[in-house]
């Protein structure tokens, strides 16, 4: 087994860079810090590009019974007035499509292929990385237990590829001067509610701006309930002075953001009832959460 490559992280990077190397033959092992994999998250976009690289191991039509394949993109002023509608993925003449997608469905799709494909003995879980060695010869990578801290056996392989996220170990051992993410001023509050379908049914949706506040809102599961429901993904972006520390964990307070002049009651009717909104009512799913950090096509 000293000639597997090691994989450092479990999440949607590492399992498709597990199926990958599965599919050329090339023997690996997983390690995640998480005891348990469990579904988090909320909304994320597969662009063409992504889904490509997902279809050729196979992927596409397991994605497209629990995603939402994308139809257009719809761009509204904060007044709700449409400003421009563009098709998406195959709809605008791609080879793949666009998918939609939560992310804890995305991560299941990946996990239950990496089982069945070279077994569960090839994924550890509760093994936390903290450092890498490399000889002549190979790497050794050191890890603790997530839970207990204790020191487990190091594990030899070929190569250690870090797709530990965020906090990466390995990337502060290689770059340890590079210091936190600078704040990009613009804050983000995220979850989902159960809704109707609104315009095409499978469409993204942004209005408003950073500045008075922007929302970017998209259905990511089809026909939840007996009435035909779809859960819709929604974030909340406004400019901010620095806020706290990053934390995926911390619970969004809807005082800091419901107030945003975004008036998306004009947007087709697809602005739910603010109690929907509240992290109280029985009408929403799942929890805010705020973020610090804004990718520059979609969150997520």
């Amino acid at each position: 087994m000293s000639d597997d490559v090691i994989i450092v992280g479990g999440g949607i990077g590492g399992l498709t860079l597990a199926l990958k190397l599965h599919q050329a033959g090339i023997a690996c092992r997983i390690y995640d810090a998480a005891p348990e994999i469990k579904s988090v998250g909320v909304g994320i976009n597969l662009l063409p590009h992504a889904t490509k690289e997902l279809a050729e191991l196979g992927l596409e039509d397991a994605l497209s019974q629990v995603a939402v394949t994308t139809v257009d993109a719809c761009f509204f002023t904060r007044h709700g007035q449409l400003v421009y509608r563009e098709p998406l993925g195959r709809h605008a003449g791609y080879a793949w499509p666009q998918f939609s997608i939560h992310r804890g469905d995305l991560h299941a799709v990946l996990l239950d292929a990496c089982l069945k494909r070279f077994g569960p003995d090839r994924i550890f879980l509760g093994w936390k990385c903290v450092r890498v060695e490399q000889d002549a010869h190979a790497v050794t990578v050191h890890l603790h237990d997530a839970t207990s801290g204790a020191e487990l056996p190091p594990q030899r392989g070929l190569v250690a590829i870090g797709c530990d996220g965020i906090n990466s170990a390995i990337r502060k051992q290689l770059y340890p001067d590079e210091g936190d993410p600078i704040y990009s001023g613009v804050n983000m509050w995220r979850g989902v509610t159960r809704w109707h379908p609104f315009l095409s049914g499978a469409c993204m949706t942004r209005a408003g701006w950073h500045a008075s506040g922007k929302m970017v809102i998209y259905p990511i599961r089809n026909n939840i309930d007996a009435a035909g429901r779809q859960l819709v993904n929604w974030l909340a972006e406004v400019e901010t002075p620095n806020y706290k520390r990053r934390d995926w964990n911390r619970a969004g307070d809807i005082n800091d953001f419901i107030g945003m002049e975004v008036r998306l009651e004009r947007c087709a009717g697809i602005y739910p009832p603010r109690r929907h909104y509240s992290g109280i009512s029985d009408g929403r799913s799942g929890s805010a959460r705020a973020l610090e950090l804004r990718p520059h096509y979609a969150p997520g």
